[in-house]
C-alpha cells in the first residue's frame, strides 16, 4: 500500500497533470538522459530510474513507449541517446493504459516549427489549443497557415470587406 501522495506523483518528475489535460502540449529541449533516482510503486521503495532531462522543466521518467518514440525520431541505426541531446520535442498529454488500467500520461513526438505564412513568426501553442489544432483552423478559416495574431488581422479584414 502506497502510504503518502508524494509518492503518488513523485515531486522529483514531470507529470501529465503537470502539462495540462488530454491533448495539451509544451515543447521541450532534452539536455540529457541519464539514471536518476524515483520511487517505485511496484517495490514500494525507491529505485534508479531511466530518466529524460530537459532544460525547460522537470525530468521525466522514460518508459519503453517514450524510448522507442526517440529512437524513432533521432535514428536507431547505431546512434547514441546522448545524440538526441540539444534537439526539441514536444511531451503531450494522452489517454493511456498502465497496466491495464485507464489513465493520463507523457508521450513524446516529433517538434517542428512551424511558421506563419504572413509575418514568418513560429506558431506556439496555447493553453487550449496546440499548435496542429491552430494550423487546421487557419487553414480551414483563411486557406492559409497563420498564426493567432494574423488570424485575428485576417478575419478583421474579412469582416471589413463584407459591409
Amino acid at each position: 500500500m502506497i502510504e503518502t501522495w508524494e509518492k503518488v506523483l513523485d515531486p522529483n518528475f514531470i507529470n501529465a497533470e503537470l502539462i495540462g489535460d488530454v491533448g495539451a502540449e509544451r515543447v521541450v529541449t532534452i539536455k540529457d538522459i541519464d539514471f536518476k533516482e524515483a520511487f517505485d510503486q511496484k517495490s514500494n521503495s525507491k529505485s534508479m530510474k531511466q530518466s529524460l532531462f530537459f532544460e525547460e522543466c522537470k525530468p521525466m521518467i522514460l518508459n519503453k513507449t517514450n524510448t522507442k518514440t526517440l529512437m524513432k525520431l533521432f535514428g536507431a541505426d547505431g546512434s547514441r541517446p546522448r545524440d538526441c541531446i540539444g534537439k526539441k520535442v514536444i511531451l503531450y498529454v494522452a489517454n493511456v493504459k498502465v497496466a491495464g488500467k485507464a489513465t493520463t500520461g507523457i508521450r513524446i513526438k516529433e517538434y517542428t516549427e512551424i511558421k506563419c505564412d504572413d509575418c514568418g513568426n513560429i506558431i506556439t501553442a496555447l493553453a487550449s489549443k496546440s499548435v496542429s489544432e491552430l494550423v487546421e483552423i487557419s487553414k480551414r478559416n483563411t486557406g492559409r497557415v497563420l498564426c493567432l495574431e494574423c488570424m485575428k488581422k485576417a478575419k478583421e479584414k474579412m469582416n471589413g470587406d463584407k459591409e
